[in-house]
């Protein structure tokens, strides 16, 4: 296997051509960072075991990406795979930052839940087995994102509430329906310590908060089914799809085990986590003196073209506003890989095979972006389509190709390929922009590198783990843990599962709810 370092010489694109996306892209996102509407991932069948073993296998690495994204931001953007290597199965991750030592402190009590799972034959998320092994990574998994699950609160309690429950008490047509009643006292009593003086929760409370969200989710169903303004609708949404974040990593939990089951025979092998840097951060391919003239020179061939696109453009934007934004984008910007393309470039480096080739899937803690999801479907590779929320990000770069690697001239070449396609498309859409611009996009809400081969390892599934009872893995994992049953945790499921990785897997009804979450975790 190729080891390389951070000081390996990097195989670059011309600057010239670089610049030739960059160009548009710097105009594209002073017009409008939001590309698009948001794209759902491929459909997967489920009524095949072919497909339900895909379907599972995205499952468990949109899972464990967004559970070990464990802090808002982008530096906390988490990507997943699994590999087939010969011995055994290897779960990669990477973050845009990189992955801290305290998501592999974390990882380690997950993949002896999962060793134990897999383990126990007879394990299923109906029964005792699997709903202890459940309870058990919920609260592990809800502590450890504490953080994260805080930073939503505070968004509800500080903005989305206030705009939202004065309405639903004041507006004639809400404030005497029993269930927005019901909900007006659902949030009195779980948001705050205190609602009368409205002291509001702590991060050490997030996970008792997580799981009451899960539990009441039906309940928030009344803030999609008001009707009203579109501002108010809007408002309602939002507070919807913030209250969903609450609950969302129980979902994630209750996933995960449900994929291990299915994934039992493959895991059988074995598991290690591996994990890839982080890339260095870059100066942004733009000239020092970029103007919207030049741009508009170096896109249009014919002086007519470009005269029409400036004259439309100029009714949007000043000239002098554009070239002054553009210049700040020089100085400031640098550029960086982004996680998921850092595990999709890895694994082409060392040749792995995916742990189904005909589905070579990254799972990550947001949806794609408009340039990483437009780098993943013109890429010769065949990679699996992700949902995007298409935003454009312009701190956003190609993977780099390390010259010491083995098939560096071939990867180097079909990069080529995509930055030429990627260019051609950037210019279409920055041209159909101006073109057709009659006012701002609706934000769509966001989310939000390969070196060397492994930072850190948790070591392969162990046996004596798989042959633990539930108490023992209790005290292996942590001799003080208090184990608290979750009510309906593993309820409503359709899930049926076999200890043969042939089961049939069929996603639980959380799904249809949660799937609009922005940060991820796709519902199979």
């Amino acid at each position: 296997m190729y080891d390389e370092t951070p000081e390996d010489p990097v195989l670059e694109q011309r600057q010239s051509r670089l610049r030739l996306l960059y160009e548009p892209l710097s105009l594209l996102d002073t017009l409008d960072q939001t590309r698009g509407d948001r794209i759902r991932p491929d459909d997967v069948p489920s009524h095949d075991a072919e497909f339900s073993l895909i379907g599972s296998q995205r499952s468990f690495v949109n899972a464990i990406a967004y559970i070990c994204a464990y802090k808002k931001g982008p530096a906390y953007v988490t990507a997943a795979a699994l590999e087939k290597a010969p011995e055994e199965i290897v779960l990669w991750l990477a973050a845009n930052k990189g992955i801290e030592p305290a998501v592999i402190d974390f990882l380690n009590p997950v993949v002896k839940i999962i060793t134990w799972l897999v383990g126990k034959t007879s394990a299923r998320l109906e029964n005792e087995e699997g709903a202890s092994a459940l309870n058990l990574l919920t609260g592990k998994t809800l502590s450890f994102n504490s953080p994260r699950i805080y930073s939503y609160y505070c968004q509800i309690v500080n903005h989305a509430a206030p705009d939202v429950v004065p309405e639903l008490a004041r507006d004639p047509r809400f404030r005497d329906i029993p269930k927005v009643i019901e909900f007006r006292k659902w949030l009195a009593s779980h948001l705050y310590e205190d609602d009368e003086d409205h002291v509001q929760l702590q991060e050490r409370d997030m996970e008792r908060l997580a799981k009451k969200c899960y539990e009441s989710r039906k309940l928030f169903n009344v803030l999609r089914n008001l009707g009203g303004d579109p501002r108010q609708t809007e408002r309602f949404e939002h507070l919807y799809k913030l209250l969903g974040k609450l609950g969302k990593h129980v979902v994630m939990c209750k996933r995960l085990v449900e994929a291990s089951i299915v994934l039992r025979t493959e895991f059988l092998r074995g598991l290690t986590v591996k994990t890839v840097p982080r890339s260095r951060e870059r100066q942004i391919p733009l000239r020092r003196k970029c103007n919207v003239d030049g741009i508009a020179n170096r896109i249009f061939r014919k002086p007519t073209d470009r005269d029409r696109f400036i004259a439309r453009l100029e009714t949007i934007y000043t000239a002098d506003d554009l070239n002054k934004r553009l210049e700040c984008q020089y100085g400031q910007t640098k550029t960086f890989v982004h996680a998921e393309l850092l595990l999709f470039n890895h694994l082409d480096t060392i040749d792995g095979d995916y742990l189904d080739n005909s589905d070579k899937y990254v799972g990550c803690s947001k949806p794609a972006c408009y340039l990483c999801y437009q780098y993943i479907c013109t890429h010769p590779g065949g990679y699996a389509r992700p949902p995007s929320h298409q935003k454009l990000y312009l701190r956003w770069r190609l993977p780099d190709i390390k010259q010491a690697q083995p098939l560096a001239a071939i990867l180097f070449q079909r990069q080529k390929e995509v930055l030429e396609k990627m260019i051609i498309t950037v210019r279409s859409d920055l041209n159909n922009e101006v073109a057709t611009r009659v006012g701002r996009r609706k934000s769509e809400v966001d989310s939000t590198h390969a070196e060397t081969s492994s930072l850190y390892e948790i070591k392969k599934l162990e046996d004596a783990v798989a042959s633990m009872s539930f108490a023992e893995l209790l005290r292996e994992i942590d001799p003080s843990v208090q184990h608290t049953p979750l009510p309906d945790l593993s309820s409503e499921t359709e899930v049926v599962s076999s200890p043969s990785s042939s089961s049939q897997y069929s996603p639980a009804p959380d799904s249809a709810y949660y799937s609009s979450d922005s940060d991820g975790g796709v519902g199979i």
